[in-house]
């Protein structure tokens, strides 16, 4: 499909022009990418412009570039690549940062998208235009910093038929904790996972590490192969820590033949409680067992896959402590309290304490029909949310790609990703192919989504214990509540690789189909029990096309024109 619209610029004569693009992607992560190559893969379209604010693509991963940085540990490279460009040439199971950028700007080259990528590039607001049905955007491009790190922006406005936010729930990073006191009074260097500078020497200096997650299980084992004086780790909780797998054959052997044989390694199964515990004892000092018995249950939190960082804990510079952070004072910290309390040298402090997940689309503000704000909306409905975690009533034309509510949690986030995109696309095609002015979901569609969704989060494990799903105990925004039916597609579906399914809830997530007068055209996936017969608004749709609707996520029951006319 060619599409009707096209990339122009408005008012030139008048001396103040504006681009106009038929779509605007914002975020060059995993999710923008794929939006992109599908754009023009499955809708034929190249009229579209992707924004990030980063100086490279490749979102949270570009980011973070702390010492020992792997893509995620629970999942070989495989399941982090996408199912129209499968990665079989890793050399190692779970490959670095590094690799996983190169990666993703290697799909971006095949897929001929480079040109639509316009880095350095924020968007600051996003409002609806109802008379010209179309979104305008605020966005302040940096074109370079002085000797003094001051940067030279300017700000521009674009339109845009279609937007897509491709943000993800990575994009904000935590700061300092709001129960830890005196941050003025702290004198030494500060550092923060997602924001590492390129180049630093911790060598000699005594380190503490905040944080149990993910990253700071990286960063740990890391930091003790330099020469760190000490290194003190805060834990709040402990984490449930699976075995990781080892390389076969050794990794030098495996960076050998890895790329013939990558497309035959299965999924990783999942472990019970009593089998992380013995992993955990078995590799840990025995002090720290105590500590690293969680209290709460086997995937209420991400599971840490790690081998590392439990044996670095033998090194004599190592020390966990779990007692809770109170205070600092100029090269110190306070964990603690009365006679319980203890002080630390800290040389330096490294947050390693994860991202705002739950606060979707910050700081951008985002403006629907009748001056509503999209933030406001959520807020009196007591949370972010969005029907099939992809579009908001009141807010035409605006996806989101990995929004509210479509977080695996514990498998691959990139199944979560094309599912939103492909979604995305069945929506998006009539609207560039002139046949309809603009697209959103009923109101009841969204609130009967939101109060299944609420619902079914309450009997599941993430309602168990507070975790950066939730906010630390608030309304859960970020994941699904049911089972995630992960099926791989590669080698255009000659051949599918199936990861297991996620023990904690009841439901499948699937993909609705597309029906047509004479078919359906459905994926791989089953038609999810959730959706009810609550549809979509087609804003001045073309008559031509049919009226009544497919039952689901925001689809259609459209009949191609040469089917109604004869044409």
């Amino acid at each position: 499909m060619a599409g009707s619209l096209r990339i122009r610029v408005e008012n030139a004569y008048d001396g103040a022009p504006r681009t106009f693009y038929p779509v605007v992607v914002i975020g060059a992560g995993a999710s923008g990418i794929a939006a992109g190559c599908r754009l023009k893969q499955k809708c034929g379209c190249d009229q579209f412009l992707v924004f990030d604010r980063q100086s490279g693509i490749g979102g949270t991963w570009w980011r973070n570039r702390y010492p020992g940085v792997v893509l995620m540990q629970d999942r070989p490279a495989f399941f982090y690549s996408f199912s129209f460009a499968p990665n079989y040439l890793s050399k190692t199971i779970f490959p670095s940062g590094r690799d996983y950028i190169d990666y993703l700007y290697n799909v971006v080259e095949r897929a001929g998208i480079a040109d639509k990528i316009q880095l350095n590039t924020e968007v600051i607001s996003l409002e609806w235009i109802e008379k010209d049905a179309e979104w305008e955007q605020y966005i302040s491009q940096v074109y370079g910093q002085d000797s003094r790190g001051k940067k030279t922006e300017a700000v521009e406005i674009v339109r845009a038929k279609v937007v897509i936010s491709a943000v993800g729930v990575l994009a904000e990073s935590s700061e300092w904790p709001s129960s830890v006191a005196s941050r003025d009074t702290y004198n030494g260097q500060l550092l923060h996972s997602a924001r590492w500078p390129d180049k630093i020497s911790l060598d000699g200096q005594d380190v503490v590490l905040v944080g149990s997650g993910c990253s700071a299980a990286q960063i740990a084992p890391a930091l003790l192969q330099t020469k760190v004086k000490s290194l003190t780790q805060i834990m709040r909780t402990a984490p449930w820590l699976v075995p990781r797998v080892e390389e076969p054959g050794g990794r030098d052997a495996y960076a050998k033949w890895a790329p013939r044989i990558y497309g035959m390694i299965p999924g990783l199964r999942y472990t019970e409680e009593a089998s992380c515990l013995a992993h955990m004892r078995a590799l840990a000092p025995i002090t720290y067992h105590d500590q690293l018995t969680p209290t709460y249950q086997l995937g209420c939190k991400r599971r840490i896959y790690d081998n590392d960082w439990l044996r670095g804990m033998h090194d004599p510079r190592f020390m966990l402590e779990s007692r809770p952070w109170r205070s600092v004072a100029d090269t110190s910290i306070t964990v603690g309290d009365g006679d319980n309390a203890k002080t630390y040298h800290a040389d330096t402090l490294i947050l390693a304490t994860g991202f705002e997940a739950t606060q979707f689309l910050q700081p951008i503000s985002v403006v629907g029909r009748h001056g509503l704000s999209l933030h406001g909306l959520w807020a009196t409905r007591g949370g972010p949310h969005a029907y099939l975690g992809t579009a908001v009533d009141g807010f035409p034309n605006f996806f989101l790609i990995l929004g509210p509510n479509t977080f695996s949690g514990h498998t691959s986030v990139i199944m979560a990703i094309e599912n939103s995109v492909d979604h995305a696309m069945r929506l998006i095609a009539p609207i560039l192919d002139g046949q309809v002015e603009s697209i959103e979901p009923k109101t009841i569609a969204v609130q009967t989504w939101l109060t299944g969704i609420r619902r079914d989060m309450a009997s599941t494990v993430f309602a168990s214990c507070q975790s950066w799903y939730n906010g630390g105990g608030r309304y859960n925004s970020v994941m699904y509540p049911g089972y995630i039916d992960i099926t791989h597609t590669i080698h255009n579906r000659r051949h599918l690789l199936s990861a297991e399914s996620v023990p904690f809830a009841k439901e499948t997530l699937c993909l609705p189909p597309i029906q047509y007068s004479d078919k359906v055209i459905q994926d791989t996936f089953d038609l999810d029990s959730r959706l009810r017969e609550v549809d979509i608004l087609w804003n001045k749709c073309d008559m031509r096309w049919a009226s009544t609707y497919w039952v689901g996520f925001q689809v259609a029951n459209m009949r191609p024109r040469k089917k109604l006319h004869g044409k």
